[in-house]
C-alpha cells in the first residue's frame, strides 16, 4: 500500500500530533508499506517539503507552542499523491483542506483525523470558560473541513462522543495513537535515594495544568520527601518555575529524548496527569507500560481518565488538595502500589503502536473500498 501522510508540523517531535504522525510513518514503513510525508521543511526520499504558512497573530502564538502551519502547494501535493492508495490528513487547517481537494481531484481515497480539540485553542488564548466559543470552533471545524471528510480517525472514545455530540457525520474509527514499544515494564524501581519521585510529561501550556501538581506536592504530608519531574517544553516554563519555588527539592524541568525519558521513568514512584484537555495522552500510557501507577484528572474533556483502573487513580480536576490526598494514599500503601503496577502495565498493552497500526491498516482498507462507491 502507498500511504501519503499530510500534517502541518512533522519535524518538531515535541508536538503530540507530529509525534503521532512520525510513529505512524515509522510503523507503516516497518510493515513494508511505502509512506510519503507532506509537511513543512521535510527533506529526503519520500518527503515532500512545503514552506511555512504565516498567519498574522496566530503564528506568533503557535510558535510558542512549537506548532507551525504548512503552506499548501497543489503541485507538490499532486506529486506526493501520484499513485497513492490513500491520503491520511491529520489536522483541520488549510494545508489539509487543500490536500483533500487535490486527493478528490485525483480520485484518491482519503481519511481525516481529529487530534485538535477546540479547548486546546481556547485555553491558550485564556478564553476556555467561554462555552459558546468552544461550540463555535467545533461548528467551524465541521463546516469548514470535516463535512468533507467521510472517515474520521478518533484517538479515543471521548473524541468520538464529542464529534457525535456536535453533529459530525461520517464513519468514526476509535483507534489509539499507540505508544512506542520502547516503554516496557521495568524489572524494579531503579532510584538510588529515599525520595519519592513523581513525574508528569507534557507541554508547558495552560491546558496541561502542571501547577496543580506543584501545589499538591506542597500540600502533601510527604512534601519534604517529594522530588517532582515535570518533563516537557513550552511557553509556561518560567511561570511553572516561579510556582515551584520553595518546594523541598528543586523541580526537574526540561525535555528528554525517549531513551533518557525511559531511564527516568524507571526511577519514579507515581505518574500524575493534571491536564484539563487531552485527546488521549500517550505519555500516560508510556508510564503505565513501565509499571508506574498513574493519578489522573477526572476532567470531562480529557480522555486520559479512561486509563484509570479504579477511583484511587483519579482526582478532582483542578483540585490540588484532592490530588495531594491521592498521592499520600499511594505513598502510604507501597504494597498496594506494587500489586497494581503489574495491572497497569498489562492494561497499557491494549494501546500498543503495533495494535494501533493493525487497526489503522484495516481502516485504510475499508476507506479504499468505500471510495470505490463514492467516486463511482
Amino acid at each position: 500500500m502507498i500511504v501519503a501522510l499530510v500534517v502541518d508540523s512533522f519535524e518538531d517531535k515535541s508536538n503530540g500530533t507530529s509525534m503521532t504522525c512520525y510513529r505512524f510513518y515509522q510503523a507503516l514503513k516497518a510493515r513494508g508499506h511505502e509512506v510519503r510525508v507532506v509537511a513543512p521543511f521535510v527533506q529526503g526520499e519520500g518527503f515532500y517539503g512545503l514552506q511555512e504558512r504565516y498567519i498574522p497573530l496566530v503564528t506568533e502564538i503557535s510558535h510558542k507552542q512549537r506548532m507551525i502551519f504548512g503552506k499548501p502547494d497543489k503541485e507538490i501535493l499532486a506529486q506526493a499523491f501520484e499513485g497513492a492508495d490513500i491520503v491520511h490528513v491529520f489536522l483541520p487547517f488549510k494545508l489539509e483542506k487543500v490536500a483533500v481537494e487535490v486527493a478528490r481531484s485525483l480520485k484518491i481515497p482519503f481519511v481525516g483525523a481529529f487530534h485538535l480539540q477546540p479547548e486546546h485553542i481556547t485555553y491558550n488564548i485564556k478564553l476556555q470558560n467561554l462555552c459558546w466559543l468552544n461550540r463555535f470552533i467545533f461548528w467551524w471545524f465541521k463546516q469548514n473541513y470535516y463535512k468533507h471528510i467521510h472517515h474520521i480517525h478518533c484517538p479515543s472514545p471521548l473524541i468520538k462522543a464529542e464529534l457525535e455530540k456536535h453533529g459530525y457525520g461520517g464513519k468514526k474509527y476509535v483507534i489509539s495513537n499507540g505508544f512506542d514499544p520502547l516503554y516496557a515494564k521495568r524489572p524494579k524501581n531503579t532510584k538510588t535515594d529515599d525520595l519519592y519521585h513523581i513525574i508528569m510529561i507534557g507541554r508547558y501550556s495552560n491546558e496541561k495544568n502542571q501547577q496543580v501538581l506543584i501545589e499538591a506536592a506542597r500540600l502533601s504530608r510527604y512534601a519534604a520527601q517529594i522530588k517532582l519531574h515535570l518533563k516537557g517544553i513550552g511557553p509556561n516554563l518560567a511561570k511553572l518555575q516561579k510556582c515551584a519555588q520553595g518546594l523541598a527539592h528543586p523541580v526537574d524541568f526540561g525535555f528528554l529524548e525517549p531513551k533518557d525519558l525511559l531511564a527516568l521513568l524507571y526511577q519514579c514512584d507515581l505518574y500524575i496527569h493534571t491536564a484539563d484537555v487531552e485527546g488521549e495522552a500517550i505519555a500516560c500510557l508510556e508510564a503505565m507500560s513501565c509499571g508506574i501507577v498513574p493519578i489522573i484528572s477526572d476532567s470531562k474533556i480529557s480522555a486520559t481518565n479512561q486509563f484509570a483502573l479504579d477511583e484511587r487513580s483519579l482526582f478532582k480536576s483542578n483540585d490540588p488538595k484532592d490530588l495531594a490526598q491521592k498521592i499520600d494514599y499511594w505513598l502510604e500503601h507501597p504494597e498496594e502500589r506494587t500489586k497494581i503496577e503489574s495491572a497497569y502495565a498489562t492494561s497499557a498493552q491494549n494501546y500498543t503502536l503495533d495494535s494501533s497500526i493493525k487497526q489503522a491498516i484495516a481502516m485504510y482498507e475499508e476507506v479504499i473500498r468505500d471510495f470505490k462507491g463514492i467516486y463511482a
